[in-house]
C-alpha cells in the first residue's frame, strides 16, 4: 500500500510531462512558423526533464537530475544557436515561416 502512496503523489507530475510531450510535438507539427517550432522543441525537452526528475526522484537515483542538467545545458546551448540562426534566416527571407526553408541553397534563375 505504501507503493501506491507513493505513486499516487508523483502521478500528476507523470501527466504533466506528458501533456508537455504531446503539447510540444503538436506545436511543432501544426505551426510552420520557426521560432514557434525552436520553441516547441523546448517544450518537449522540458517535459522529458521533467520526466527524468520525477523518475529519479521515485526511484531514489541522483543519476537523473545529473543527466536533466547536463541536458539543460545542451538545450540553453542548442536553443541559443537556433535563436541565432532563426534571426539570420529572418534577415535573408523577410519572414518566419518554413514554407521558403527549403528554398535556401537553390539560387533564382531569371
Amino acid at each position: 500500500m505504501e507503493i501506491l502512496r507513493v505513486f499516487a503523489s508523483e502521478y500528476p507530475f507523470y501527466v504533466i510531462s506528458g501533456l508537455l510531450i504531446f503539447l510540444g510535438i503538436g506545436l511543432f507539427i501544426l505551426k510552420r512558423n520557426l521560432l514557434v517550432a525552436i520553441l516547441a522543441l523546448e517544450v518537449v525537452f522540458n517535459g522529458i526533464n521533467l520526466l527524468f526528475v520525477t523518475a529519479s526522484h521515485y526511484f531514489g537515483d541522483p543519476k537523473g537530475k545529473m543527466i536533466v542538467l547536463l541536458t539543460l545545458a545542451i538545450a540553453a546551448g542548442s536553443f541559443a544557436i537556433g535563436l541565432i540562426l532563426v534571426v539570420n534566416y529572418y534577415r535573408l527571407t523577410k519572414t518566419l515561416s518554413m514554407e521558403k526553408l527549403t528554398l535556401l541553397g537553390e539560387k533564382d534563375e531569371e
